[in-house]
């Protein structure tokens, strides 16, 4: 783990904190599971950090200040501002300030199925969607007149790719829409759709 500099209301203490310690068997548990999660991440394309943030708030359950993130995970203020930042993008994490408090929490949503729903909505809105611009652009690329092999070949490698893409667009609309419901999405799973 990166060691972190405590910074405390007058500033810089210059110390590394020293690592955290779980102590009871459900911090384990949560340190157990944060690190998985965070190693997990990068399969899908996801920094650890943001995904270790993401863990620590989903399995807490309680909003955490950014101090409270950044000693739990032993990260630094930068990092923990940057990757809290991309989470609210994502819309996985929220920030709020409670009612005559000077400092932001941030708290992650708790239903599985609601998160899952959000993730999958942002990385087809991300990833596919704009590859799917891309290879109609490419498309456009090819003059019509021109029916040499090799364009014939890639003009029909291209329609067959925007034809997948079609697709699951369509299948995302039905199933996964705005206003699926997390009641529908686990019928959707005992029905195996």
């Amino acid at each position: 783990m990166e060691p972190t500099i405590d910074l405390d209301d007058d500033g810089l203490t210059g110390e590394p904190s020293a690592p955290r310690v779980p102590r009871t068997n459900l911090e384990r548990a949560q340190e157990q599971f944060i690190l998985e999660w965070g190693r997990m991440s990068s399969s899908w394309g996801i920094n650890r950090t943001m995904a270790q943030i993401h863990a620590l708030l989903f399995v807490s359950g309680v909003p955490l200040e950014v101090n409270e993130i950044m000693d739990r995970l032993q990260i630094s203020r930068g990092n923990a501002s940057m990757n809290l930042r991309e989470l609210i993008d994502w819309g996985i994490v929220r920030r709020f300030r409670q009612p005559g408090d000077r400092k932001d929490v941030y708290i992650s949503d708790t239903d599985p199925y609601q998160m899952f729903l959000r993730v999958v909505r942002e990385r087809k809105r991300r990833e596919l969607d704009p590859t799917a611009d891309a290879i109609k652009e490419v498309l456009t690329m090819l003059p019509s007149e021109d029916e040499s092999e090799e364009v014939v070949t890639l003009r029909s490698r291209l329609r067959a790719l925007v034809e997948i893409f079609e697709l699951i667009d369509v299948l995302f609309r039905q199933f996964l829409k705005t206003d699926t419901t997390v009641e529908e999405l686990k019928n959707m799973i005992r029905l195996g759709l």
